[in-house]
């Protein structure tokens, strides 16, 4: 249905960790990223998702109401709250998937938004 790409400099999510990352990231995606040896690649690959679903969803959607989750052996997933959930039933999705990908100075996500088919 809708698709959207984003790329983010890894030093990015970097400086926004070391200021906490408050009011960008949600706890848990803090606390995954800071229990792996690269919190700055994976963070820098939510951030990534985050500005991807934003752009999809417009009207107003910040990005601590789009949310990185994942289970332990599962792939990554986007947990939607507020005017993002609302968003995306306006626009007639019934669901957003996303992939990562980061390396050392990179990271970029790629956001879909699905209708599904019944």
């Amino acid at each position: 249905m809708a698709s959207g790409v984003e790329v983010v400099e890894v030093e990015e999510a970097e400086r926004l960790l070391a200021a906490g990352g408050a009011g960008v990231f949600s706890e848990g995606e803090l606390l995954y990223a800071r229990a792996r040896v690269d919190p700055g690649r994976r963070l820098a690959a939510r951030l990534a998702a985050k500005r991807a679903a934003c752009r999809l969803l417009g009207g107003g959607v910040g990005e601590a109401e789009v949310e990185v989750v994942r289970g332990a052996y599962g792939p990554p997933s986007l947990r939607l709250s507020g005017i993002a959930d609302r968003r995306l039933h306006a626009l007639g999705a019934t669901r957003a998937v996303v992939s990562l990908t980061h390396e050392r100075d990179h990271a970029a996500a790629l956001v879909l938004l699905l209708r599904d088919e019944r």
